[in-house]
């Protein structure tokens, strides 16, 4: 006698995702295998989010059978991901990056936020703003020149002595923090933010421009002058009128280079 089909239990706890959360991008950096992003993809369904980008994955990842298997119900997800090749096209168009770390903050870095308190923070930006959170490889996570090009830097809290989480966990963390704290009464930023690329176009001309006039960094490393500028900046939300700003004061500094020459 055959059993009678048991049908699928219906969650208990389910809501349809706040609108805001279109505007929020989940960027996986290298990824090893296939079914890392599936899990990732999955992960990311659950909690209503479906912009996915994928920084030199694995080739034809999306259709690949691991993928399929892991990321079972987030064949969507995975279809319209974009496979990308460089950071500028992973972070194109958005406004604010935030960078998942386990490692210990240095000086040279953003500062440090947990997991809870980032997600306020896209919960806040994404009402009118895009917003970027970056997973790092899963054997050694961010590079120190991808961390710097956050920023913010996030990480879960854990037990001492713990093994860090994998790549689908992570995301999976992150995920419904951002989740829960896009529902209610969400603060809304009355700012017009300049994207990623405006930012770092500006610094690259500050930089210049103050070279131009006889400025050396320590130790006659622009690059790291530039690292420095960054952190600066990352703290505060720079509108691109405030971009534009910057930049009209380096065409004043340019003008009277050039003029004197």
């Amino acid at each position: 006698m055959r059993k009678p089909t048991e049908k699928h239990p219906e969650p208990a706890l389910t809501f349809s995702p706040p609108a805001s959360l279109a505007n929020v991008t989940v960027i996986l950096v290298e990824p090893a295998v296939p079914g890392n992003i599936g899990a990732a993809a999955r992960a990311m369904k659950t909690m209503g989010l479906a912009d996915l980008v994928v920084l030199n994955g694995p080739a034809g990842f999306a259709g690949h059978p691991q993928a399929v298997m892991m990321g079972h119900g987030a064949g969507d997800l995975l279809a319209q991901a974009r496979a990308v090749t460089t950071w500028a096209d992973a972070t194109a168009g958005l406004h604010r990056l935030i960078g998942t770390t386990h490692r210990k903050r240095r000086a040279q870095f953003p500062q440090m936020m947990t997991a809870r308190q980032a997600a306020a923070q896209v919960a806040e930006l994404s009402q009118h703003h895009r917003v970027g959170v970056v997973f790092g490889r899963e054997e050694t996570g961010l590079t120190d020149a991808e961390l710097r090009q956050c920023h913010d830097l996030a990480s879960v809290p854990s037990a001492a002595a713990h093994p860090s989480l994998n790549l689908a966990q992570a995301v999976m963390l992150f995920a419904y923090e951002i989740f829960l704290a896009s529902f209610g009464e969400v603060p809304t930023l009355p700012l017009k933010l300049a994207t990623v690329a405006e930012v770092e176009n500006m610094l690259q001309h500050l930089s210049r421009s103050l070279a131009k006039i006889g400025f050396r960094p320590h130790q006659g490393d622009a690059e790291s002058f530039v690292r420095s500028l960054r952190r600066l900046f990352s703290r505060a939300a720079l509108e691109k009128r405030d971009c534009n700003v910057l930049h009209r004061i380096c065409q004043q500094i340019d003008y009277y280079v050039a003029r004197e020459r």
